[in-house]
């Protein structure tokens, strides 16, 4: 009788997300990480219209449509993985002597996490790159110069998904990271290793390398998922083969977690 009680008082999944969502809201490096983000990246981009030479910008824009919007882009995804790796590795810092026995089942704490982590991604990114979007096509249409087509499909592929993606994905398995090495800096780092480290290597590792191997990466399979990524170039995927590359990076990454967080204990 006892078992049963205790076996129905256990949270769901619903009762765990909602504790989650308490828990993030609270920290207070969460807010103002995200604000600071939105700030940095329409910042970097008014920076650059309004001190820098219009008419080169203005040049480069029309070469690379999307080169003033993205300036930032590297930046802030990192800035945000750091973000979700900092929510997730706060649990090993005392956090989860509460969080855990409350809800044994840590898996379900993890994927609660991590659905926060992906959706916060997609949310801040969309909301950064259209901030960024009006901001510097503003500027360079008020200087007078010829601004994108908003009407474009490829531009709004890419404002919808190069920094919402790159911050869902980035966010994603850098949280992992932070289950796998117990340190929200450590995690970052590795994950910018890996996503870094092979396209920096690929000038000193010959053709099949560079070729074979920086496509692959997480970081380039987003920027062909956006349609950023030029056809026929070293980082191109089409977008199937691209989906499949971040799906797999990411249920690779969220079942080592999950079994690192089921077997191990919380220190």
């Amino acid at each position: 009788m006892n078992a049963a009680a205790s076996t129905r008082s256990t949270p769901g999944f619903e009762a765990t997300f909602r504790s989650e969502w308490r828990k993030i809201r609270a920290l207070r490096s969460t807010p103002i990480g995200i604000v600071l983000i939105l700030l940095v990246s329409v910042g970097v981009g008014v920076f650059m219209t309004v001190i820098g030479d219009s008419s080169a910008i203005a040049d480069a824009q029309a070469e690379n449509g999307y080169s003033v919007i993205f300036y930032s882009s590297g930046l802030v995804t990192w800035a945000f993985a750091y973000l979700a790796a900092t929510f997730v590795a706060s649990e090993f810092q005392g956090l989860g002597e509460s969080t855990f026995p409350a809800t044994a089942r840590r898996g379900r704490v993890l994927s609660a996490k991590l659905v926060l982590v992906a959706a916060g991604g997609l949310v801040v990114g969309l909301l950064a790159s259209v901030m960024t979007v009006a901001a510097t096509q503003g500027v360079l249409a008020a200087r007078g110069f010829e601004p994108l087509d908003l009407t474009d499909p490829g531009l709004l592929r890419a404002v919808v998904l190069l920094f919402g993606a790159s911050m869902a994905v980035q966010g994603l398995l850098a949280a992992c990271f932070a289950v796998l090495v117990r340190s929200a800096v450590a995690a970052v780092v590795v994950t910018g290793v890996i996503s870094l480290l092979p396209v920096s290597l690929a000038a000193f590792l010959g053709e099949w390398y560079s070729a074979s191997v920086p496509r692959w990466l997480p970081g380039a399979a987003v920027e062909s998922l956006a349609g950023v990524a030029a056809p026929g170039s070293y980082g191109y995927l089409d977008w199937p083969l691209a989906s499949v590359c971040v799906i797999a990076w990411v249920a690779a990454l969220c079942a080592a977690a999950t079994l690192r967080l089921s077997r191990t204990d919380i220190r």
